[in-house]
């Protein structure tokens, strides 16, 4: 096909703007150091799926980070004072968010521990779940962000939700309920020890109920 010098024009101009607002060529990220805006799960720092498991060591939330690249669905990063190069996977099976909105999710500019922002507006004993990497009753929502990540998109597509959906693995599960912008109710669900059941466990203001089956 021949191309016109309109056509052309117009064809110069797509590949400008591809070439600057594709994630492919995120280079504005590569390069500069910036810090975790949540606690991070990783089994293998090389394949941590945005899925957002909850297995395995924790890369604390402010933790100083250079950003290599963004590329395709994967963001790789290197934590202060390591050599290990760790890779973030976008997995489009769990989660509806561009890589450019994933890496916002993960990462700031700024340091998060720097005495202002949400980490320092959250109650004491908010910052002392979110070291741990834990939920307790009466977080706020933005506490449990900090503490536990997000929750991925396929199941929790909007925050202002009044139940997030997390995974400890595959059948294990996690479920924060949300009354007056604090979690009221957790209720976490495993495997039974027989097919096509579960074990649910709630932790609530009631109080906590153990070995409840439900069919999954």
């Amino acid at each position: 096909m021949k191309l016109n010098g309109k056509n052309l024009l117009g064809f110069l101009l797509l590949i400008v703007l591809t070439l600057t607002f594709s994630p492919l060529y995120a280079d504005n990220f590569s390069g500069k150091t910036y810090y975790t805006r949540i606690n991070i799960w990783y089994e293998n720092p090389n394949d941590i799926l945005s899925t957002n498991y909850h297995r395995g060591t924790i890369l604390p939330i402010g933790t100083k980070v250079s950003i290599h690249k963004l590329i395709n669905r994967k963001i790789q990063f290197t934590p202060e004072g390591s050599a290990q190069m760790f890779t973030i996977i976008n997995d489009k099976k769990t989660n509806t968010l561009s890589i450019d909105e994933l890496f916002n999710r993960y990462f700031s500019i700024e340091a998060v521990q720097a005495g202002v922002g949400d980490y320092y507006q959250a109650t004491e004993a908010d910052r002392e779940n979110i070291k741990k990497g834990v939920i307790t009753l009466g977080m706020s929502r933005k506490a449990v962000l900090m503490a536990y990540g997000y929750p991925p998109t396929h199941k929790t597509p909007l925050l202002t939700s009044d139940i997030w959906y997390y995974w400890y693995a595959r059948l294990h599960k996690v479920n924060v309920f949300f009354k007056d912008d604090k979690v009221f109710k957790i209720e976490t669900i495993e495997p039974a020890s027989y097919p096509g059941f579960i074990k649910s466990d709630v932790d609530s203001t009631g109080g906590k109920k153990s070995g409840n089956k439900t069919k999954e």
